[in-house]
């Protein structure tokens, strides 16, 4: 099985999949504030393009389900710790589920005293997340039904699932007492 380098094309279809949504309010009732958090994919300029071989194909991983949010984590929303950034890199293994999560080096996460309750909340929600796997798939040229000399569809031979990586941004902030989830910021199809 190959690996392929982060994607620049398709992240619209993660972020997409994760329209605004109010984060649920785990807070006790003596304590009014409310964190809430959002995600965006991060584009690598230097990101490597699959080397592909005549009759393949690239198919994007896509998103099983809606993709969970993280819940702001309750220490430090207790200490109303506020604004936090987590950037990780996410692995989708060939079974679609997030094989590994470690530190993106594309964006430096937030130090404090809380930065480790912001990454596991990142981590415990990255790793729920399913996709229909990313694959190389292999197609051959099938007849010529009309009689123009050209082939008239192509038949899929192959479908190699593949790991593939995106790194993506967690943002955790407490907004007037209120949970907001946004997805502002996310890339524009290319």
């Amino acid at each position: 099985m190959r690996s392929l380098a982060a994607l620049l094309g398709g992240v619209v279809l993660l972020a997409a999949s994760c329209a605004p949504k109010p984060a649920p309010s785990t807070t006790p009732a003596s304590n009014p504030a409310v964190g809430s958090s959002s995600w965006r994919v991060l584009a690598d300029p230097d990101a490597a393009k699959p080397d592909l071989e005549e009759g393949e194909a690239f198919e994007r991983p896509l998103p099983a389900a809606r993709l969970a949010l993280p819940e702001y984590p309750a220490d430090a929303l207790a200490a109303k710790a506020g604004a936090a950034v987590v950037a990780v890199r996410i692995f989708i293994g060939p079974d679609g589920t997030v094989v590994r999560v470690e530190d993106s080096p594309l964006l430096a996460s937030s130090a404090g005293p809380f930065a480790a309750s912001f990454r596991g909340a990142v981590d415990r929600t990255a790793r729920s997340w399913r996709f229909r796997p990313g694959a190389i798939t292999r197609s051959v040229d099938g007849t010529d039904v009309d009689g123009d000399g050209k082939p008239d569809y192509r038949v899929q031979t192959a479908w190699d699932p593949v790991t593939v990586y995106y790194d993506i941004r967690f943002d955790f902030s407490i907004v007037e007492g209120k949970g907001i989830v946004t997805t502002t910021g996310a890339p524009k199809d290319r």
